[in-house]
């Protein structure tokens, strides 16, 4: 009976934890790292308090937090020496991630307005690609390959959610990410220059060539046009 009170005990407040998305810039705690003998604990009553939150809106903010309470654990871990260990944290941190983006894009499909949540999104993987290059560094080798498919994962999934956004916030939500994308640009080259494999951030100028070459009007030299026939005599 002892033991069931206690195991109960400690289910409860993991059952609730990280259920608000944390406002701040800053990774939330990470709580009990997967280490810990009980990780399993945590990792159960993240389950069931998946299982109990409704909606697609709210299932896509769920995941999202879940996936930076992933990037949090990998950071603590390699502070702690056990980097050797992120590697299956980084599975589920892309599994949840891309949970969210798919959430949100299924809301958005039944009218809800998720252009809040995508910008955030959009947002907090350039801070993902940030630590997880800190983390590439301090892991060893044989854990670095998980590393980097999380980092690619992460890049896909911040270009995804902005190309989700509304077309008529589309505009909008890039000026405001638009900062916070060269900031993350800059420190990338850094440590790409420190031979850490961090994926390009696409540039906008890019972005808007390919749809200007995409949707440019076709003029009358480059068609086609089959030869006249010869006149005969």
């Amino acid at each position: 009976m002892t033991k069931k009170l206690l195991i109960t005990a400690l289910i409860i407040p993991l059952l609730f934890a990280g259920v608000v998305f944390s406002q701040s810039n800053d990774l939330p705690e990470p709580g009990m790292l997967p280490d810990h003998p009980l990780y399993f604990l945590k990792s159960g009553a993240e389950s069931v308090g998946t299982f109990f939150t409704f909606g697609e809106d709210n299932k896509a903010e769920r995941f999202l937090n879940l996936s930076e309470r992933r990037i949090s654990e990998a950071k603590a871990l390699v502070e702690k020496g056990r980097g050797e260990m992120s590697e299956k944290v980084m599975e589920r941190y892309e599994n949840q991630l891309n949970s969210a983006i798919q959430r949100a894009e299924r809301a958005k499909e039944r009218g809800m307005d998720m252009d809040e949540l995508l910008e955030r999104i959009s947002e907090r993987t350039l801070k993902h690609q940030e630590v997880l290059a800190d983390v590439y560094e301090r892991v060893p080798e044989e854990a670095r390959e998980g590393i980097e498919r999380a980092m690619e994962n992460s890049m896909r999934g911040h270009e995804q959610a902005l190309e989700v956004v509304s077309q008529e916030r589309r505009e909008e939500v890039m000026e405001r990410v638009e900062s916070k994308r060269e900031e993350a640009r800059q420190r990338m080259n850094e440590a790409r220059e420190r031979g850490v494999p961090v994926p390009d951030i696409r540039a906008r100028e890019s972005d808007d060539e390919e749809a200007e070459e995409d949707t440019a009007p076709v003029t009358p030299e480059e068609v086609d046009t089959p030869e006249a026939p010869a006149e005969r005599p």
